[in-house]
This record gives structure tokens, sequence and C-alpha cells, in this order.
């Protein structure tokens, strides 16, 4: 049985100084909690409603759930409400525990390349999510957050991510002009996405081991950063819009680079 006190905990992980104090942050929906099952992330509590168990996708979900160990308990509508973001909860809500690892033990190139994105004070938590989920897509090895990055768990990041912040190696608060450097030390070119750079994106000039930095919505990527890039790069445009979203943008350049391997 599922406590009031722990609920009242719980409820208070939409703000990231609880999520922070407590070491946890939240993840709703099936989906999303099937993927941090299956991941083998560090699940402490699934939180369900009786309607939800009894659906075939919600029974299917909290057998497999059971079978591995994890605590589960049931609550009504109106509790798990309070602790979803969503105006519609779907009947699940997982804890769980916070993981971090370091930004220079990600940035280790395989044989044959490497492929990493770093990201420089995106601040929209939608936008942080479509990142990682096409970087998910796109097969990317290594994700970078700047230490002015919007937080990694809060709710809207998680939800938008659908369950690939789960498949994806990332290290939060990193130092990026650090990172930059031991990057190319480690071989890797540094490249960022420059509207008014004079060379055009190409599958063929992206060399197989790239860091990709992404900068702020507003102010783009750091004069710091900026200095220590290797490629400044521009994305054709074809019509008049003034600028791309930056998810759509990190879209484009990962599939500029697997082009680059057909």
């Amino acid at each position: 049985m599922i406590t009031k006190t722990e609920l009242k905990h719980f409820a208070s992980l939409s703000l990231k100084k609880h999520r922070e104090l407590l070491d946890l942050f939240l993840v709703e929906g099936p989906r999303s909690v099937g993927e941090a099952c299956s991941a083998g992330a560090p699940v402490e509590l699934v939180i369900y409603t009786h309607v939800f168990a009894d659906s075939t996708a919600g029974s299917g979900l909290l057998s497999e759930l059971g079978r591995r160990g994890i605590r589960c308990e049931s609550v009504s509508g109106r509790e798990l409400a309070s602790l979803a973001d969503t105006v519609h909860a779907q009947g699940i809500v997982a804890v769980v525990r916070r993981w971090s690892s370091v930004p220079a033990d990600l940035l280790v190139p395989g044989e044959w390349g490497s492929l990493a994105v770093a990201l420089d004070a995106v601040a929209d938590p939608g936008n942080l999510g479509a990142i990682i989920r096409t970087c998910d897509w796109f097969g990317v090895d290594a994700v970078l957050l700047g230490r002015e990055c919007v937080d990694l768990y809060n709710p809207k990041v998680v939800r938008s991510t659908m369950g690939s912040l789960f498949h994806l190696r990332i290290a939060e608060g990193a130092d990026l002009p650090a990172s930059v450097r031991t990057a190319r030390e480690r071989g890797y070119t540094v490249a960022i996405a420059d509207p008014s750079a004079g060379t055009a994106l190409n599958g063929g000039n992206l060399p197989p081991r790239l860091l990709l930095v992404f900068g702020n919505e507003a102010r783009g990527v750091s004069a710091e950063i900026e200095a220590a890039a290797d490629l400044r790069l521009a994305i054709p445009r074809f019509g008049r819009a003034e600028s791309l979203n930056v998810a759509v943008a990190c879209g484009v350049f990962l599939w500029a680079f697997r082009l680059r391997e057909e």
C-alpha cells in the first residue's frame, strides 16, 4: 500500500528542486514506463489505477513489471491525477531514480567512427525532448547537456522523448568548453550550425568522428564554443522562413551525417 506521505513526496517531483533533493523523477504513460522497464532503468515504484489494470495493455505491462520484481501499487484516479503532469493521465506513473554519466566517459570513439551531440543552453523542454528522440532515431552515441540546459528530468522533457531517454547515453551539467577540448583530443571534429556560414551542409563535408553542437533557441551557441568549432555549416534555405527550430536543425544534421555513410 502506498502512503499519503509517499504520494505527497512524489507529487513534489513536478519541481526541479524536489527532483534533485529526492534524486527521483516521474515517468507517465504505458509506453514510456514500458521503455524504462525494458531498458533496465532504476524504477523504484510503479503507481497505477484499477481501470488501467483491467485493460488488456495494462494487465500485460503490470505482469511484466511484477516478473521483474518492481514494486507496483494501485491508487484512485484522483490520486494518480495529482502526480501526472498531463491533463488526461494514462493510468500509470513510474517513480524512477535519476542517473548521471560523466561527459568525458561518453566521448569514446568507436573503431569506425562516432557521432555525439552537445547542447548549449537549450531552454525549451519540448525542444530538448524532441532532440533526444531524434538522436535516438539516428543512432547517436552520446548526448552532452551543457549546464544551462533545461532539466533533463523535467516532466515535459521526459514525456517528449517518448521513451528515448532510456535508450541513450546522456550526461547532464557538462562543461561544454572542456568537453569540446576533450573531443578534439580524441579525434572528433566539432561542428556547429551557423545560418551565416559560407559552407552549406551536405553529407560529403561531415567527417566520420563528429561532435555536433546546437545552441540556445534565441542566441545560438556561445562565443567560446563558436570560436572552438572546426566546422561552421549552414543548412540551405529554399523558402523565406527566418530560422529553423533547433530540434529540426538537429535532425537535418544527423540525416546528413548518416547520408555520408551510404
